[in-house]
């Protein structure tokens, strides 16, 4: 089978999906913005010439990428003569996919481009239904997200949820005994996934427990603020700020870990890292909202709270740190949570099985 994906190739998601289908000795290639070896595929990069006098964003990148490049997109998707054709990402990707106007075309949205994106303008809305009314067959991270999704098809179309999944190989539980309990979260440090409510959560809970500590892993927008919110909390001697960490280390981070927590103030299509921990047999204290719940079972794998609810927060954290049988119960429930219903590899053959009955009604 010839694939060829639109996609980021620096993502990690991406990488995941091009490496499992090269594997699997497809034929893979990859249309990308950005450049990064995945072995097994051929990469076709899409260089961005813009005037020397200007300094562009990653973002001023892409949007000039996806006015002038379209055709130069379409002629290389020709030339390949793929079987299928796979955007990922509705509104930049899936753009340059719906323009190229090749059959069967197959689109994958992942969150932003659904829940904020065409919620901009109506232009914004317009061109979103007319992206994914150009496909024919949608694919999401996440129930939510596919429902999110149906809402912009004109026909009635139909839209399956497959996970990222996690390899639950790779993150699995190999903990050591400390005398500290260790609260964590990997995680850009944006303002959307509030980290700044686990800081004032966490600053509570120190002044009733001197054997806590909170490790933070991911770089953003947010590092300086984060980190003097740390010293006039005054927890800066028991928060390490780990900036970015390489995804083939953070199992190993994981289990430095107790609980872990996901404090989102936005909606998540799904929660990637909230699975990641639950399959390393992490409780997992997550927002309420948008793909999360659907990701941690309240009650049984972690704890759902409202999002910015701080005093809940410290509430929830403050059982776990006192009930470590109840740490450990979570835990083995959520990983076998994950293994049931995001092992990687069920998610990705039910991705290949999609691919050969679009194949197959072709032929028939």
């Amino acid at each position: 089978m010839k694939i060829c994906f639109l996609a980021d190739a620096k993502s990690i998601h991406t990488k995941k999906w091009v490496e499992y289908f090269a594997k699997r000795k497809h034929d893979v290639h990859l249309i990308s913005f950005q450049e990064s070896y995945i072995p097994g595929a051929k990469l076709h990069p899409i260089h961005i010439r813009v005037p020397h006098s200007t300094r562009p964003t990653a973002s001023t990148f892409a949007k000039l990428g996806y006015l002038l490049y379209p055709p130069k997109i379409k002629s290389i998707i020709r030339e390949i003569a793929p079987d299928i054709l796979h955007a990922h990402w509705a509104s930049s990707y899936g753009l340059m996919g719906a323009y190229a106007s090749f059959h069967p075309f197959v689109l994958s949205t992942w969150g932003s481009d659904i829940f904020n994106f065409p919620k901009k303008s109506i232009l914004h809305k317009l061109m979103i239904k007319l992206i994914i009314n150009q496909a024919d067959y949608c694919t999401s991270t996440s129930n939510v997200l596919t429902r999110e999704t149906e809402k912009y098809s004109n026909n009635g179309q139909k839209v399956l949820t497959i996970p990222f999944g996690v390899d639950t190989d790779m993150f699995s539980p190999q903990r050591k005994k400390s005398e500290n309990i260790t609260i964590g979260i990997v995680k850009n440090l944006e303002k959307g996934y509030g980290v700044e409510y686990l800081l004032r959560a966490f600053s509570f809970l120190t002044q009733k427990h001197a054997n806590l500590r909170l490790l933070i892993a991911g770089d953003g927008s947010e590092h300086f603020r984060l980190k003097a919110l740390c010293e006039e909390l005054k927890i800066e001697n028991r928060v390490e700020m780990l900036g970015t960490i390489d995804n083939r280390k953070v199992p190993e981070l994981l289990n430095k870990m107790d609980i872990f927590v996901v404090p989102s103030i936005v909606p998540e299509s799904f929660g990637v890292a909230a699975i990641e921990a639950a399959s390393c047999e992490l409780p997992v204290i997550a927002s309420n909202i948008g793909g999360l719940p659907e990701v941690v079972k309240n009650g049984k794998t972690g704890f759902l709270v409202e999002s910015k609810d701080v005093h809940g927060l410290a509430d929830k954290l403050e059982v776990l740190i006192k009930y470590p049988e109840l740490r450990i119960r979570m835990g083995r429930k959520g990983r076998e949570f994950v293994k049931a219903r995001y092992d990687w590899r069920i998610n990705a053959q039910k991705m290949e099985s999609l691919y050969q009955s679009i194949l197959t009604t072709i032929v028939t």
